[in-house]
C-alpha cells in the first residue's frame, strides 16, 4: 500500500490512530476463527462517523478495500482482512449516547461492548436480551453485523430482533440513517434489516438504536441429571412441546 494512503489516513485521525508497522499489524489479521489469517496493510481507529466517511472516501479514491472491525472475537471470519486491505477498527466509538426508559430504546455507537449496553439498561430496570458467547468482550457493532444470537436466543430471539435503527456509512462515503425508534415503522423498506447480518460488506455501521424489554421480575435455575444425551435431548423437546419457554 503506498505511504501516501497512510498519510491520508493520518491526516483524518491523527497519526496516533494509524498502524502500518508489521508488528503492530499482526493482531489485525486474524478474528476468533481458526485458520483464517491475513496481515492488512494498515490499520485505521476513527472516532466519529465523520472520521469513518473521510476513510471510507479516501480508500474508494484510492481502491483499497476495506475491511471493519471490532473486538475480532467472530467465528465465521467476518473481519478477517484481505490482502493490501485498510482495517476499520471502531473500537474507539464506544459510548452509549442515550438510554430512553420511556420509550424502552438505547442508543450506542458500534464500539460499545455488549456487556455494557445490558447493565446501562438494568440501572432503568430494563433488559437487553440477546447474550452472545462473547459479550463480556465483542461490540453491538459486531454483533449487528453479524446478527449474533446466544443462549437466551430461544426465549428472546437474536439481535436482528432488537435493531429499531441504524447510522451507516455507505461505499462512497455518504452518511444514511435508516429505521426509527417507532415500534410500527412499516412503510417502505426495511432497508436496516439488509444490513443486520451483512458482515460489513453493505456499509460500516457508525451508530445503532436498540430495543429494550423489561427486565424479568424473577429468574430461578434448574438443574437435571441424564444417563444419556438422548434422554436429556427428549426433555427439551418435552419442555417446549409443553409450551414452557426457558430463558435458555
Amino acid at each position: 500500500m503506498p505511504d501516501t494512503i497512510a498519510e491520508g489516513l493520518a491526516s483524518i485521525v491523527g497519526s496516533d490512530a494509524v498502524l502500518t508497522r508489521a508488528e503492530d499489524l499482526v493482531p489485525y489479521s486474524f478474528d476468533g476463527t481458526a485458520a483464517l489469517r491475513t496481515r492488512p496493510s494498515v490499520v485505521v481507529f476513527p472516532r466519529t462517523t465523520e472520521q469513518v466517511a473521510e476513510c471510507v472516501r479516501l480508500a474508494a479514491a484510492r481502491r483499497t478495500p476495506i475491511v471493519t472491525r471490532g473486538s475480532g472475537t467472530g467465528l465465521s471470519g467476518g473481519s478477517v482482512p484481505q490482502q493490501n486491505s485498510l482495517v476499520l477498527c471502531l473500537t474507539q466509538m464506544d459510548r452509549i449516547l442515550h438510554v430512553d426508559p420511556r420509550n424502552l430504546t438505547l442508543r450506542a455507537q458500534p464500539g460499545a461492548i455488549t456487556q455494557r449496553i445490558d447493565e446501562a439498561a438494568a440501572t432503568h430496570g430494563l433488559f437487553y436480551p440477546p447474550d452472545p458467547g462473547s459479550q463480556r468482550i465483542s461490540t453491538i457493532g459486531g454483533n449487528v453485523a453479524e446478527n449474533s444470537g446466544g443462549l437466551r436466543g430461544l426465549k428472546y430471539g437474536v439481535t436482528r430482533d432488537y435493531v429499531m435503527g441504524l447510522e451507516v456509512v455507505l461505499a462512497d462515503g455518504r452518511v444514511a440513517r435508516l429505521g426509527s425508534a417507532c415500534v410500527k415503522d412499516v412503510a417502505g423498506y426495511s432497508l436496516k434489516d439488509l444490513f443486520v447480518g451483512s458482515e460489513g460488506t453493505l456499509g460500516i455501521i457508525t451508530e445503532v438504536l436498540l430495543k429494550l424489554v423489561p427486565r424479568p421480575a424473577a429468574r430461578r435455575t434448574m438443574l437435571a441429571l441424564y444417563d444419556s444425551i438422548e434422554d436429556a435431548a427428549e426433555t427439551v423437546s418435552a419442555i417446549v412441546a409443553a409450551r414452557i419457554i426457558p430463558c435458555t
